[in-house]
């Protein structure tokens, strides 16, 4: 009866030791690839534009979000959200802006939203491709 009881008890305390948290956790199953959400900004007559920086803040808590800067190689793609932001983001959905400038000015301003899973970045919502006039 004790074995029974002991057994019981075993059974009881693995179920519980599985909660949500595990629902969210990707069980050491991701890709080896690294991901990156780009942007292409072109002119009207489709040529790249290049920014002098770009500045990405996460709306919701007003915190610049920092990649890279060699990412944006100024070749008018433009990285806004990547795999390296995977650990601070995970599972979670932001609205994020981006702005560019040039030579000070602040010529573009752009909302995304964007999210992370367990092992990487995606888009939401916002363009991809921007042409300016």
């Amino acid at each position: 009866m004790l074995h029974r009881f002991i057994l019981l008890i075993g059974i009881i305390l693995f179920t519980f030791s599985c909660g949500k948290e595990d629902e969210t956790e990707c069980n050491g199953i991701c890709t080896e690839e690294f991901r990156s959400i780009n942007i292409e900004i072109a002119n009207a007559e489709e040529n790249p534009v290049v920014l002098d920086s770009i500045a990405l803040t996460d709306i919701t808590n007003n915190r610049e979000i920092d990649l890279n800067s060699t990412e944006n190689a100024g070749n008018g793609f433009y990285s806004i959200f990547n795999d390296n932001l995977v650990p601070e983001y995970k599972n979670e959905e932001i609205n994020l802006l981006f702005k560019g400038f040039q030579e000070g000015n602040l010529i573009l301003e752009q909302e995304y939203k964007v999210g992370a899973d367990c092992c990487h970045v995606y888009h939401i919502s916002g363009p991809l491709k921007i042409q300016l006039d």
